[in-house]
């Protein structure tokens, strides 16, 4: 597609002004562009946003550019189309004089392998390889004009017949008939050509749909087109083959089940010791301490290791008299083992005499004190 220049057509109504396809031949196309009217005086006349140019015509069956641009190598396409749209499909880039968007779109019959897996109910498949027909082979259309009927009657010579590198010639191959094939040509022709055009800077957009046929033309309003920019064209493209693969799939008359083998997806964890193997060893030290300490605090002949046997809750509840913690603290009744120690040491919580401490008497702050005897101390 050359560069952005102007040309008057032929009818002398006006300048077009845009990108076209062969600029330099007689008969350019314009793919993006506006033109100015010179009767209205207008700036900005009718203005084309998004073209699809197949480059195979229609009705005549006529290859341009030898059927493709950019894939030569494949054989029998069922779609090789140019799709150009404005820069961000507004007419307001058409005037910046944005270079436009140009895409080659194709659509061709390919064998994939498939690998499935069903698990828990549901089937899933993953494509491990996809195969191409590469052969060179005949140009496929046949078309004959019947000037006394004004029709052309189109034949595609030759079915669709692929062979993968592991399959033998003998057998059949992987395809569809020529019927087939020229039916599915002819649903998209119904869109290829076609081209969005406003009226105007201001005017609504339409879709112009069967511009290859002299009295089928169609404008439709439309709220979202897939070719114009910035919309992704490829996604469109693989929807469009994915929903013709599953009607090829599922259609009960020509289809055919080869049974198989369906995988089911098991689940390994791969342990890495290395990095268990320092929460390993702090695991251990800790174990080795709390031993050794148990070992250590157990072998205390002279009682210079305290044992606190009591419960913590008493203390910062209510405390303790502070002549209570000195005697408390006092190796007499607290750390000697020879009077027995801490397995002497008993403390309990009485309802109307406080803390009652073996040895000691301790009454809490917050009870009321009473004017009848107490008990003695001693043991509780």
């Amino acid at each position: 597609m050359r560069a952005f220049r102007t040309i008057t057509d032929l009818c002398n109504l006006g300048t077009a002004c845009g990108y076209f396809l062969n600029a330099t031949s007689p008969s350019p196309v314009l793919m993006s562009g506006y033109r100015v009217d010179n009767v209205s005086n207008s700036t900005y006349g009718e203005t084309l946003l998004m073209r699809t140019l197949p480059l195979v015509t229609n009705p005549s069956r006529r290859a341009l550019y030898d059927g493709s641009i950019n894939f030569k190598n494949i054989s029998n396409p069922i779609l090789d189309a140019l799709i150009v749209s404005s820069a961000d499909g507004s007419a307001s880039s058409v005037y910046r004089k944005e270079r436009p968007i140009a895409q080659e779109c194709i659509l061709s019959w390919c064998v994939r392998t498939l690998r499935s897996s069903y698990s828990w109910g549901i089937y899933e498949e993953t494509v491990e390889n996809v195969f191409y027909n590469t052969t060179d082979t005949p140009y496929p259309w046949s078309t004959i004009y019947r000037p006394d009927q004004d029709v052309t009657e189109t034949t595609y010579v030759g079915d669709i017949n692929i062979y993968t590198p592991d399959m033998g010639r003998d057998g059949p191959g992987y395809g569809v008939i020529n019927d087939t094939m020229a039916d599915l040509v002819f649903i998209f022709d119904q869109v290829f050509p076609s081209l969005i055009t406003v009226a105007n800077p201001t005017a609504r957009p339409y879709l112009k749909i069967r511009t290859s046929f002299v009295d089928r033309v169609m404008y439709r309003a439309f709220r979202f087109n897939p070719w114009l920019a910035p919309n992704n064209v490829t996604n469109h493209m693989e929807r469009i083959a994915e929903a013709i693969t599953n009607v090829a799939r599922s259609e009960p008359g020509s289809n055919e089940f080869i049974a198989g083998h369906a995988f089911v997806p098991e689940t390994y964890v791969q342990v890495n010791w290395a990095w268990l193997a320092f929460p390993l060893i702090m695991l251990a030290l800790c174990l080795v301490f709390l031993v050794a300490t148990i070992i250590k605090t157990s072998k205390d002949a002279n009682g210079d290791i305290g044992v606190w046997k009591t419960s913590a809750m008493p203390t910062l509840l209510y405390s303790l008299p502070q002549d209570a913690r000195n005697n408390l603290a006092t190796t007499s009744t607290w750390r000697s083992t020879t009077s027995g120690g801490a397995k002497k040491v008993k403390i309990r919580l009485m309802p109307d005499q406080g803390w009652r401490v073996s040895g000691q008497m301790c009454t809490s702050p917050t009870l009321l004190r009473r004017s009848f005897p107490r008990a003695p101390p001693g043991w509780v």
